[in-house]
């Protein structure tokens, strides 16, 4: 049950309501898991990992919408990193205006805090169930995480693959089962999937999902009352369990082996545990020499970032996703381009770059522009670098498949000076060059051969040439890709 359903259950006559408490409006804490997202677009995964990730959303007390950390630190980093840019956020999508308050847990008032619960006894990050954030972004609000709904490819096609016998029973000898990989590229959207399929099929194994934040939160608090053998009850009975983000107990002595316990309780009874990581077993930090040799005993298969293909199709996904609920939020196939190209991350950077543009289009007031887009992708992705000549050149040739010593030659056929040609435009409007700079690294003698063909295009391009500007897309593609596989590599 997410943080929501929990306040529901009690302000439907389980418990009472105190009087400056306000049951959630439509949405509140689904505008709060969009705030997040939007500050969580311009922050470094680090950080959103250490601090942002961590809270939780409580209630609306007295107009207010209260947000609770669990450590005076978490306070007081949220204060004062993450509460301007959260309550900025939250104000362009509250039509209610009520602002943002963070409290210490502890010292929200017991009656509140009897009334929500534990919120951090819930799967995931900071995410209901019915909001999966965490997914590999082909899915949004109301869109579960199936296997319909993820976007397969090369990158993770042997992870579906082991998820898909995993959800079907089918046999698979190894007990442990660990799939890794960058933050953000589809592995909770995994375990979701196998859950439902599951479910679908009409399956009796019984099985559990829960994050590591999760076992390690009930572990601690069992430990606190002197009794956790609920905990190694609830992990004992079942046969298939799905243990997310194993970096949360890394360092945690006592957890690391509780969990080492639970891991043994499932396996040594036939079943199977399936464990999402960060990295590969092999590169594991932090755990105990116990759990590191289990973990490199286990069945692991890496989940990549997704390829160009993979990229595109998750955009268009999650913008039709978007559109259903916002009509005037529509993407001309060059601006989807323009994304795909300047992302080259997980799925959640490419959704970052969607929910940061439908808040800049004042969800549905405006319509996207190439414009707004560029700003959107600026205080996501960073400020593009200015390619250098070389990086032009080597892209026009990869673009329209000529060599150097042809991009560089006098020859006047066209396919090869028509691209020379671009080339040399491309080179005079992306940089800050002079025309005899630009000639030096065409190994032209006179300058005016760029000139030249700077005029040629760009009068081409005022009179509408259809043929030229799809050329200049391409070739502008192609020195955007080059310099983004330059910048992973790096």
């Amino acid at each position: 049950m997410g943080v929501m359903g929990s306040i529901d259950s009690r302000l439907n006559g389980e418990a009472p309501m105190p009087k400056n408490v306000t049951k959630d409006g439509p949405g509140a804490h689904e505008l709060w898991l969009r705030a997040v997202e939007v500050v969580r677009g311009r922050q470094p995964a680090e950080s959103y990992t250490n601090w942002l990730a961590s809270v939780r959303f409580v209630a609306e007390v007295n107009k207010a919408i209260l947000i609770a950390a669990k450590d005076p630190l978490t306070l007081d980093r949220i204060e004062s990193e993450f509460a301007r840019p959260l309550q900025k956020a939250w104000r362009q999508l509250d039509p209610k205006g009520r602002r943002l308050r963070f409290q210490l847990w502890s010292r929200i008032d017991a009656e509140i805090r009897d009334m929500v619960g534990n919120p951090w006894a819930t799967p995931g990050v900071s995410v209901s169930p019915d909001v999966p954030v965490r997914s590999a972004c082909a899915t949004g609000p109301g869109q579960s995480m199936t296997f319909a709904s993820l976007v397969e490819g090369d990158s993770n096609h042997r992870a579906v693959g082991l998820a898909r016998r995993l959800a079907s029973g089918a046999p698979i000898p190894a007990g442990i089962i660990v799939v890794y990989g960058q933050p953000g590229t589809g592995k909770t959207h995994l375990l979701k999937a196998i859950q439902s399929a599951a479910a679908g099929s009409g399956d009796t194994r019984r099985m559990a999902y829960l994050s590591a934040e999760e076992f390690m939160t009930r572990f601690v608090e069992g430990a606190r009352a002197g009794d956790t053998k609920e905990l190694q009850a609830f992990v004992k009975q079942n046969e298939l369990l799905m243990i997310d983000d194993l970096h949360w107990i890394a360092g945690k002595a006592k957890t690391d082996k509780a969990f080492f316990g639970a891991v043994r309780a499932v396996t040594s009874e036939g079943g199977h545990v399936i464990i999402t990581a960060d990295t590969a077993p092999g590169d594991m930090v932090g755990l105990s020499r116990e759990l590191s040799s289990e973990m490199r005993g286990a069945a692991a298969v890496e989940v990549g970032l997704p390829c160009k293909e993979m990229r595109r199709e998750i955009v268009c996904r999650h913008a039709q996703l978007i559109a259903d609920g916002t009509p005037n939020f529509i993407l001309s196939d060059d601006m989807v381009e323009r994304i795909v190209s300047a992302i080259r991350g997980p799925g959640r950077e490419l959704c970052g770059v969607l929910w940061s543009l439908q808040l800049e289009t004042g969800y549905g007031e405006y319509a996207p522009t190439m414009e707004k887009l560029d700003t959107v992708i600026r205080r996501i992705a960073g400020e593009p670098r200015t390619p250098s000549l070389d990086d032009i050149k080597r892209a026009c040739m990869q673009v329209f498949d000529l060599g150097k010593a042809e991009i560089e030659s006098g020859s006047k056929v066209q396919s090869i000076c028509h691209p020379r040609q671009i080339a040399m435009y491309l080179s005079r409007v992306m940089t800050q060059k002079s025309y005899p700079q630009i000639a030096m690294v065409y190994r032209k003698k006179d300058h005016t051969t760029v000139l030249h063909a700077y005029r040629k295009v760009k009068r081409a391009l005022e009179a509408g040439d259809a043929d030229m500007v799809a050329d200049i897309e391409r070739a502008q593609q192609g020195i955007y890709e080059r310099l983004a596989t330059l910048d992973a590599r790096s």
